[in-house]
C-alpha cells in the first residue's frame, strides 16, 4: 500500500472518529502544525531519537499527530490504555467565582491531559522502556501537547462539557462553512468550531508548511524561554484563562449566549472569528515549542532550556 493511499485511509478513519466524538482538539491540521513546529526546534540528538523512532514517518503525520485520535475508543487501545479518552483534556470550571479563595485543581484520579503528558514525557525518557512503548509515548505526548492548548480541552462552562453543549447554528466563514441546514448528528457547536474551524480559517486554504513557516518567523527566543519556564499545570491554567477571558466571550467583553438547543450562536456576528485568529496563532505556536521542550527534556540528557534575558535594571532617579 503506498504512502498516499494510507494517509488517505487514515485521514478518512480520523474524519470518521471525530464526527463521532465531541472532543477532538485542534483537527488533524492543527496537530500538524503543532508538531511541524516543535520538529524544527529539537536538539540533534533528540531529533535522532525520534528518526529512530519513527523511521521515514514525520513528527506531523497523521498516524502519529492525531494517532490518539484515531484509537480513541476502539477496543483494542481500550483494553491496553483503559480511559484514554479521557486523557484529552481538563475540566476547570469557568462558571467557579474569581475571588480570593479561587484555586484550580487537577481532579485528583491521574485521567486528566496534565497528568498524562507528564506520564507519557517520562515513559518517553525512561531506559528500559520497550519500543513499542517508547513509540505509544511519543505519540500521546505529541498530541496531548496540542490538545492542552486548545482552551476548551481545559475549561467548561455550567457544565457545557468544554462548549459542545453549546450550539453554533451559523459559522461562514472564509474557509470553513455550516449553517442552519448543517445535519443534527454533526451538531456544531463552540467546541467543534475551536477544534477545527478556526484552524481552516487561519490556514485560509494554504499548506501546512506554510502556515508552519509563517508562525516559527514570529517567535522570538525570549519568548520560548517565557513560555517553556513554567511546570504543565501552569499551560493548562493559562489555556483556561484564555478560554474564560476570550472563547467564551465576544470581542465587546459580554459573555456569550448559553442556549442548551436550536438556534444556537451566530459566529457570523460580532467580528468573533477575525478576533479569536490571533489567539489561535498564539497557541499553536506556543503548543510547538512546548513541545519541542518535553521532548528534548526527555531524549537528550544534554539539553539546557533556552531562558530568557535578564531585565534590564531601572535607572536610578538623579
Amino acid at each position: 500500500m503506498n504512502n498516499t493511499l494510507t494517509r488517505w485511509i487514515l485521514c478518512a478513519a480520523l474524519a470518521l472518529a471525530v464526527l463521532a466524538s465531541p472532543a477532538r482538539a485542534w483537527g488533524p491540521e492543527g496537530h500538524e502544525i503543532v508538531a511541524d513546529i516543535a520538529e524544527h526546534y529539537l536538539t540533534p540528538v533528540a531529533r535522532e531519537k525520534v528518526k529512530d523512532l519513527l523511521g521515514s514517518k514525520k513528527l506531523g503525520d497523521v498516524e502519529i499527530s492525531s494517532w490518539p485520535d484515531i484509537i480513541r475508543g476502539t477496543k483494542e487501545y481500550e483494553a491496553t490504555y483503559p480511559g484514554n479518552g479521557r486523557w484529552h483534556y481538563v475540566d476547570f470550571n469557568v462558571s467557579q467565582r474569581y475571588d480570593d479563595n479561587f484555586e484550580l485543581k487537577l481532579p485528583g484520579d491521574g485521567q486528566d491531559i496534565v497528568t498524562q503528558i507528564g506520564r507519557w514525557r517520562d515513559e518517553l525518557a525512561a531506559p528500559k522502556a520497550s519500543r513499542k512503548r517508547k513509540l505509544d509515548a511519543l505519540r500521546f505526548l505529541v498530541h496531548f501537547a496540542a490538545d492542552l492548548h486548545q482552551p476548551l480541552h481545559c475549561a467548561y462552562r455550567y457544565g457545557d462539557m468544554g462548549g459542545n453543549m453549546i450550539p453554533v447554528n451559523s459559522f461562514s466563514g472564509r474557509h470553513y462553512s455550516f449553517g442552519p441546514t448543517t445535519p443534527m448528528d454533526y451538531a456544531p457547536s463552540i467546541h467543534s468550531v475551536w477544534d477545527e474551524a478556526m484552524v481552516n480559517e487561519l490556514m485560509a486554504g494554504r499548506r501546512v508548511r506554510t502556515v508552519v513557516r509563517e508562525l516559527r518567523k514570529d517567535i522570538a527566543p525570549d519568548q520560548m524561554a517565557r513560555w517553556i519556564k513554567d511546570p504543565v499545570f501552569d499551560w493548562a491554567v493559562d489555556s483556561y484563562w484564555r478560554a474564560r477571558k476570550e472563547v467564551y466571550r465576544w470581542p465587546n467583553g459580554e459573555s456569550v449566549p448559553w442556549k442548551w438547543a436550536r438556534p444556537g450562536m451566530d459566529l457570523t456576528s460580532e467580528n468573533y472569528i477575525d478576533a479569536r485568529l490571533p489567539l489561535v496563532r498564539g497557541q499553536l505556536q506556543k503548543a510547538g515549542v512546548r513541545l519541542a521542550h518535553l521532548l528534548n527534556s526527555a531524549l537528550d540528557p544534554a539539553y539546557v532550556p533556552p531562558t530568557a534575558p535578564a531585565p534590564e535594571p531601572a535607572e536610578t532617579a538623579k
